[in-house]
C-alpha cells in the first residue's frame, strides 16, 4: 500500500505576500497589484476592515436586510445602502438559537439582525480563488466564525493565499418554518427554507462583490461540515443556486435522507403556531411575527442532542423542506438522475462520527443510557420505528464486538447517519462529476468541547471518543482547539497548531489537498501519492491520519444497509 508520512511533508509553501501557494503556480504570478488597503466599496456601501500580517479581515458585512417584523419568514432582501464608512472589525451578531447544551458561550449575542458575512483575503493580489464556508450545528446552532473563532479564515488565507468567506444564516424555527399561511403569501407557493435562501443570498453577494476583495467570482469553492455539508449538497441540488459556485466539499453530511414534504412541514407549522399561542388568532402570521425571538426559539424546540436522545416532550424537526421551489425533487433523486449543479466534489466523514453525540447524550438531562436491554429499541428509534430492521441490525452490530453498549450504538449511528449515506451519495455523484471520498481517522485530535466541558462540570466518557464528528474542522482551519479558557468571563483564546507537530503536519496535509482542489479541480500534488476519483467498485478513498494513505472499504458494514429503508424523513405525512 502506498503511503506518505505527514510528519516529514512540507506541503505548504511559506506565505510571502500574495504570490505563493501549495505546489501550484500563483494566480497572479507576474502582476500582483499593490496593497488594496482595508477600505472596500461594496455594492451596498463602503466597509473598513483591519490588516494583520499580510491578511485583510472584514467582520460583519451586511449581505441582506435584518429579517425583522414583516421580513420574518420571508426570503432575504437587499440591505439598505449606506454611504458612511462601515466598520467591519467586530464579530457580528449570531442568529437566535439556544446556547449549545446550555453552555455559557463567549460573546453569545443572539439577534435577528444577524445576516452578516466575514471575509479574509491577502493584502494584495487579484483573481484569487475563493472558499466559502457554511457552518454546521444541525440547522439550529452555530455561526460563521464559531463561538471561539476557530473557523475564522485568516490562517487559511495566511498559509495558502485563499480568499475565505463565511456567513451567518437563519436557524431553527426562524430559518426553517413552513406554514400554510406562509406558503399562501409566497409568490412561489413555498415556505420553509429561509436559512438556505440566506446562504444563496450570501453566495450571490460573493458573485457581486468578491472581486473587490481580490477574489475570483468564477472560481468559488463552497465547503461545510455537518449541517454545513447538508447545506452544500442542498446547493448542489437546488436550481436556485445554479452558477454560484464551481466546486463543493462536504464534511460529514449528505442529502440522502429525504427532506420532509411541504405538507408534512406545514403540519408541524400548525403545531408550532399552537405552541406559540397564535393558532386561535384571526391573523396567525401577524401574531407569530409579533412574538419575541426568544419565544419563537422556545416553541417546539429541536429534539435533544440533534434527535439522538429519545425526547420526553413535544419537539420540532427544523431543517430543509421539499418545498417545490428551492427543491423541485428530493436531492437524492437529483443526484441519481444527474439533475444537479454538476461541479467537482469532495465528500468525507470521520471514523467515529457518532461518539460525540452519544457522549453529549450522556451529559443531557435526562441522559442517554444504552444498555443491553434497550440497545435494540434505541436502534429502532434511530431508524424511525423500524423494529424489524433494528432486530437484524443487532445481529450485524452484536454487543460482543464492542467494549460497551453505548459504543455499539455509536457505531450504528455513525453508519446510518453519516458513513453509509455518504458513500451512497459519492457513488451517485461520481457518475457525473469528479468525486473524491475521504475518511478522517486521526485519534489524537481534540475539540473545544473536550477541553471546556470538564472545566464547567462535565466529564469525558468512559470510552475513547476517537475521530469523532467535527474532529476534522481544526485540520482545515488550523486553530488548535486546546484553548485557554477564562472561566470568570468565559472568554477563550485559540492558537495555531505548533509548527513541526503531528497536528500541524496533518493540518497542512488536509489544507493543501483542499486548496489544490479549489485551484485546479484536483486535490493531487504533482508526483507522490495520488487520491483517485471515487469508483463504487474499487471503493478507494483517502485516509487522513498520522500516515496519509489510500485505502478501500471505509465502512465494511455498509453492505448491510444497501436496499434497506433506513433513511426516513424526520417529518412524515
Amino acid at each position: 500500500m502506498v503511503t506518505r508520512s505527514i510528519l516529514g511533508a512540507a506541503v505548504i509553501a511559506a506565505f510571502s505576500g500574495a504570490c505563493s501557494t501549495v505546489e501550484v503556480d500563483r494566480v497572479c504570478v507576474d502582476n500582483c497589484p499593490t496593497d488594496r488597503g482595508v477600505q472596500v466599496e461594496t455594492t451596498f456601501g463602503p466597509v473598513e476592515g483591519y490588516e494583520n500580517d499580510g491578511v485583510l479581515s472584514y467582520r460583519g458585512i451586511p449581505y441582506a436586510a435584518p429579517p425583522l417584523d414583516e421580513l420574518r419568514w420571508k426570503p432575504p432582501v437587499d440591505p439598505e445602502p449606506w454611504s458612511e464608512m462601515l466598520p467591519a472589525t467586530e464579530r457580528p451578531n449570531i442568529c437566535p438559537q439556544v446556547a449549545f447544551g446550555g453552555l455559557p458561550l463567549p460573546g453569545f449575542m443572539p439577534s435577528e439582525d444577524c445576516l452578516y458575512l466575514n471575509v479574509d483575503t491577502p493584502s494584495d493580489g487579484l483573481g484569487i480563488p475563493v472558499m466559502v464556508w457554511i457552518h454546521g450545528g444541525g440547522f439550529t446552532l452555530g455561526e460563521g466564525l464559531q463561538a471561539d473563532g476557530g473557523t475564522a479564515g485568516d490562517l487559511i488565507t495566511r498559509e495558502v493565499g485563499a480568499v475565505v468567506v463565511s456567513m451567518n444564516y437563519r436557524l431553527g424555527q426562524l430559518g426553517f418554518l413552513a406554514h400554510a399561511g406562509l406558503t399562501s403569501e409566497s409568490p412561489e407557493g413555498a415556505s420553509g427554507n429561509y436559512g438556505l435562501m440566506d446562504q444563496t443570498a450570501a453566495l450571490q453577494w460573493v458573485q457581486d462583490n468578491i472581486e473587490r476583495f481580490g477574489g475570483d467570482p468564477d472560481n468559488v469553492t463552497v465547503f461545510g461540515e455537518s449541517a454545513g455539508a447538508l447545506s452544500v449538497c442542498s446547493h448542489l441540488a437546488s436550481p436556485k443556486s445554479a452558477g454560484l459556485f464551481d466546486r463543493a466539499i462536504l464534511q460529514s453530511g449528505s442529502c440522502e435522507r429525504p427532506w420532509p414534504t411541504l405538507s408534512a412541514a406545514e403540519t408541524q407549522g400548525d403545531a408550532f403556531a399552537a405552541a406559540l399561542g397564535c393558532d386561535t388568532e384571526q391573523d396567525v402570521l401577524a401574531c407569530m411575527r409579533a412574538k419575541p425571538a426568544d419565544d419563537v426559539i422556545a416553541a417546539l424546540p429541536p429534539a435533544p442532542n440533534f434527535g439522538l436522545n429519545p425526547s420526553e416532550g413535544p419537539t420540532g424537526a427544523w431543517g430543509p423542506v421539499l418545498d417545490g421551489s428551492f427543491f423541485t425533487e428530493q436531492p437524492s433523486e437529483s443526484f441519481s438522475l444527474g439533475n444537479f449543479n454538476q461541479v467537482p466534489t469532495i465528500l468525507g466523514f470521520t471514523r467515529e462520527e457518532a461518539r460525540l453525540f452519544t457522549w453529549l447524550g450522556e451529559l443531557a438531562d435526562p441522559p442517554l443510557e444504552v444498555t443491553a436491554d434497550n440497545y435494540e429499541s434505541l436502534i429502532a428509534y434511530l431508524l424511525g420505528g423500524n423494529t424489524e430492521l433494528a432486530a437484524r441490525a443487532v445481529e450485524q452490530y452484536p454487543l460482543s464486538d464492542y467494549s460497551e453498549p453505548v459504543v455499539a450504538f455509536a457505531a450504528v449511528a455513525t453508519d446510518t447517519i453519516f458513513r453509509c449515506p455518504g458513500k451512497r451519495e459519492a457513488a451517485k455523484l461520481s457518475a457525473f462529476v469528479p468525486t473524491y471520498l475521504y475518511q478522517f481517522e486521526y485519534q489524537d485530535g481534540h475539540s473545544q468541547l473536550e477541553v471546556a466541558l470538564p472545566l464547567i462540570g462535565g466529564s469525558l466518557p468512559s470510552y475513547d471518543l476517537g475521530a469523532f464528528h467535527a474532529a476534522d474542522i481544526p485540520y482545515v482551519f488550523g486553530y488548535d482547539p486546546l484553548l485557554e479558557i477564562d472561566l470568570e468571563n468565559f472568554s477563550t483564546t485559540l492558537n495555531a497548531w505548533e509548527e513541526g507537530t503531528a497536528d500541524w503536519a496533518l493540518w497542512t496535509e488536509v489544507l493543501s489537498d483542499f486548496w489544490r482542489f479549489a485551484l485546479t479541480n484536483n486535490p493531487n500534488p504533482i508526483g507522490g501519492l495520488q487520491w483517485p476519483t471515487y469508483d463504487e467498485v474499487t471503493d478507494q478513498h483517502m485516509v487522513y491520519d498520522t500516515t496519509v494513505q489510500v485505502s478501500s472499504n471505509a465502512a465494511e458494514k455498509c453492505d448491510f444497509w444497501v436496499g434497506e429503508d433506513y433513511l426516513v424523513s424526520e417529518l412524515r405525512d
